[in-house]
């Protein structure tokens, strides 16, 4: 009954999505992801090789997240405490470049790209992400509508299966850090790193995410939750600081998946991935 009444309030916000259906799922090689109407058709789900990789469940939410200085709750995609929540005022979904009406049929091409554009309160969400030769490429632009003092703000949240019990990051210094995760609800992370990787000892399946930033950063840290439920990835920047009107913050994260069934050389498979994802953003 909820998640029917949570399928109802979106397309209450969105009368011109009428023929929207609950959830939409896109398909590029061995990448599948799904938008589902209760996170205002973001991403809600990630699949790699019929892999579970990103989890959908009613707490793990994707998106762009920010909470005012004076506010209790958090805004944003799957967060609707404060009685605001997401605006989807666009969507756009391109099969090798033709717009795609969605329907219940997975939408598939060799490039997928799902363009949104929505409104979080005081704050204007650009996001595109594109699916091609097994990679993920998300952009974000988040502009001020008004002045906003922040208590905080996430975006890139890819809230990781519990799967996953190694972490490997690459500071921009160079400084490595290696985390065997716990389900402890710690954070063994929270300073930036661009990039990160998560992997699996007993498939030996792995996600590996570099992210760069492209234009108005404040003080970017990069926070690895460790929960039973997910290990949660996401950049915090404006932490206890004020956007102003106009301005524009936009970074960019790209994502792809690998396979190594010998524990001790994933480290160095994930690294070489990750310098790949780096150079294909140049």
């Amino acid at each position: 009954m909820k998640k029917l009444l949570s399928h109802l309030a979106a397309f209450a916000l969105l009368p011109a999505f009428a023929e929207l259906p609950p959830s939409i799922t896109v398909e590029s090689g061995n990448i599948r992801l799904r938008l589902d109407a209760g996170k205002r058709w973001n991403i809600n789900r990630i699949e790699w090789k019929n892999t579970l990789c990103g989890i959908d469940t009613p707490g793990a939410h994707y998106g762009a997240v920010y909470r005012p200085a004076d506010g209790k709750f958090p805004i944003g995609t799957g967060h609707d405490e404060s009685g605001v929540g997401e605006k989807l005022l666009s969507l756009k979904i391109f099969s090798d470049g033709r717009e795609i009406a969605p329907s219940g049929k997975i939408i598939r091409g060799k490039q997928i790209r799902i363009e949104r554009i929505s409104d979080i309160a005081d704050l204007s969400s650009q996001t595109t992400a594109v699916i091609e030769n097994d990679v993920i490429r998300e952009t974000t632009r988040i502009t001020a509508k008004k002045t906003v003092r922040l208590d905080h703000l996430y975006v890139f949240m890819h809230p990781w299966s519990p799967r996953f019990d190694r972490f490997h990051a690459v500071g921009p210094d160079g400084k490595r850090l290696d985390v065997t995760f716990k389900s402890d609800n710690a954070f063994p992370n929270r300073k930036f790193v661009p990039a990160a990787a998560w992997y699996d000892t007993k498939t030996g399946i792995g996600a590996a995410t570099f992210i760069r930033n492209i234009a108005g950063k404040k003080a970017p840290m990069r926070y690895l939750w460790d929960r039973r439920s997910y290990r949660k990835d996401y950049l915090c920047d404006y932490y206890h600081a004020t956007i102003t009107a106009g301005q524009a913050a936009v970074w960019e994260a790209v994502t792809g998946f690998f396979q190594q069934t010998d524990s001790g050389k994933w480290v160095d498979d994930a690294e070489l991935l990750l310098k790949k994802l780096a150079s294909a953003m140049e």
